[in-house]
């Protein structure tokens, strides 16, 4: 037998004596090979799992830093961070809300939960509407900063910044709340009082040089008696006396009633809902009322200037409408009487006109603590025994005043039209003996609120300071409107809505004048053909 057949016997052999022991323990490497694949693929697996987490964990500080830091949008080529902006936001719709309150309440709108869901217009939505304000505000405090700067004003905040954070306190206490958590519910739930303190300083600044600003811009008394030459009905005063004659309308049917209308069958009151309506009379009915309570006005035309009722001081706001453009007619003089009928509340009004002027009663500038917490002689008296100023006194109108009551600093009012007071407050003002710095506390009956009065002095007639703001609103608009133009607003992250708003309606209103200006040159070359038509 030859060595290579010998070689392959053996081969043979060995593959035959393979027992099952040999196979049981090969199974077992390789079992014990596929639980250690797997636990190093485990091991991956948890390690991937683990980054991913302590990533998503690390994400939230990171987050919270670009909300203070980063950029939301641009305004004058400086970033404004989610921060930043939601103070705004939060300022003027805080500011629009508070003001227009009553407004919302008759009408019934609702701003709380998602307001980009609720619709201030039929392409925008009340987050529109208040980012827009947000933006606005953003660019005024920018140029106002960028102009005091280049004027260098300077203005040191921080003892207003103090009181500020007093107010917010007391506020807080007054709603059963930290610090913290009312300066989140005002500002955004990203706001601190820390992060937004550069906020508030620079609005304070900005407020400073706006008001030094204004007072180089005070109107002369030469303006404002030219535009009150130009505008004297809206601030004369009249008196005159007055009788109302009404109508006595039938409350049932007369021969001059309209035919009874037999549509609804008899004992169905349905339509009343189980209630008898009230009568309404026929025109003929209203028509033949009104005739006999002219006859009766016509009569009393005689005696109107002695018996009417006396009506003193009233501007043409506080004259019903119907009345005005007879009173207020610059041929108006002493004596004259008429008749004004009233169709709508079917009556008449009987005149007799005794004098228009201009009103020169000078106003009033007082501080004051207003509190309904009943302790006005305790705070008098605290003031008493300290300084003793008019400084100290505001101080303590900050520190006392109820905020839903009064919200001006330091208690501060000035102008105060004497007829706009309380009775009380009037006639202590009105003392030939008052002086600067006198004091007194008021507590109307039955009113639950006290007044701690300061007295500074009198004031300018309410009709020039009226047309003094009038104005220097009107110069101060355009000044900050003019340094507005340069502060341009960039959106590189699509964050304002508003913005697309804007531009659809501009877009849309340049395509109607391109429209119009179109359809107006070719009514031109309509014309024109047509004349040389007429001419061939």
């Amino acid at each position: 037998m030859s060595k290579s057949k010998k070689t392959q016997d053996t081969a043979e052999t060995q593959e035959k004596v393979v027992t099952r022991y040999d196979l049981k323990m090969q199974k077992r490497r390789e079992q014990k090979k596929r639980e250690a694949l797997e636990k190093r693929i485990a091991a991956v697996i948890g390690i991937v799992l683990l980054a991913g987490l302590i990533c998503l964990v690390l994400s939230f500080p990171v987050r919270n830093w670009m909300t203070v830091h980063g950029t939301y949008i641009e305004v004058a080529g400086e970033k404004v961070s989610r921060l930043e902006f939601d103070y705004n936001y939060n300022l003027v719709k805080n500011g629009y809300v508070t003001q227009n309150s009553m407004y919302f309440s008759y009408l019934g709108i609702d701003l709380s939960g998602d307001l980009s869901q609720k619709m201030f217009s039929d392409t925008m939505s009340w987050k529109d509407f208040f980012d827009e304000m947000a933006v606005d505000n953003i660019r005024q405090t920018k140029a106002l900063e960028k102009e005091m700067k280049a004027a260098g004003f300077t203005y040191d905040a921080d003892k207003e910044y103090e009181a500020y954070k007093e107010s917010l306190q007391q506020s807080a206490d007054g709603s059963g709340v930290t610090l913290e958590a009312y300066v989140k519910q005002l500002f955004g739930p990203y706001a601190t009082l820390s992060r937004i303190e550069d906020f508030v300083k620079t609005g304070m600044e900005t407020k400073a040089y706006y008001e030094s600003v204004s007072e180089t811009k005070m109107p002369a008394d030469e303006e404002i008696t030219a535009y009150y030459n130009e505008n004297k009905g809206n601030y004369d005063s009249v008196d005159y006396r007055l009788i109302e004659v009404a109508a006595e309308l039938p409350t049932e049917p007369t021969e001059l009633a309209d035919p009874a209308d037999t549509t609804v069958s008899d004992g169905d009151d349905s339509a009343a809902g189980g209630e008898e309506e009230a009568y309404e009379p026929s025109e003929a009915e209203i028509e033949a009322a009104m005739a006999e309570a002219k006859k009766e006005a016509d009569a009393k035309l005689k005696t109107v200037a002695e018996k009417g009722e006396l009506n003193e001081n009233l501007q043409q706001s506080a004259v019903p409408y119907q009345l005005n453009e007879w009173l207020f007619d610059d041929s108006r003089k002493a004596g004259d009487t008429t008749v004004i009928e009233d169709p709508i509340n079917h009556k008449y009004f009987v005149l007799a006109f005794e004098d228009r002027y201009l009103d020169q009663t000078p106003t009033v500038d007082t501080r004051m603590v207003i509190t309904s917490s009943g302790n006005g002689q305790e705070i008098l008296d605290e003031w008493k025994a300290g300084d003793a100023t008019e400084e100290s006194f505001a101080a303590l109108a900050d520190k006392y005043s109820d905020t839903a009551m009064m919200n001006v600093e330091g208690g501060l009012y000035e102008g105060l039209a004497p007829d706009n007071l309380l009775d009380e407050m009037r006639d202590w003002f009105a003392d030939s003996a008052r002086k600067e710095g006198d004091t007194t506390v008021i507590t109307p009956a039955e009113s639950g609120v006290t007044y701690v009065i300061y007295y500074i002095g009198t004031n300018d007639p309410e009709w020039k300071i009226s047309i003094k703001n009038t104005l220097l609103n009107q110069v101060m608009e355009e000044y900050v409107e003019s340094i507005k133009e340069s502060i341009e607003v960039n959106d590189p992250k699509n964050n304002l809505h508003y913005l697309e708003v804007r531009a659809m309606e501009e877009a849309a209103a340049q395509s109607v004048s391109g429209s119009d200006a179109g359809s107006a040159e070719g009514d031109a070359k309509d014309s024109s053909s047509t004349e040389e038509s007429s001419a061939e």
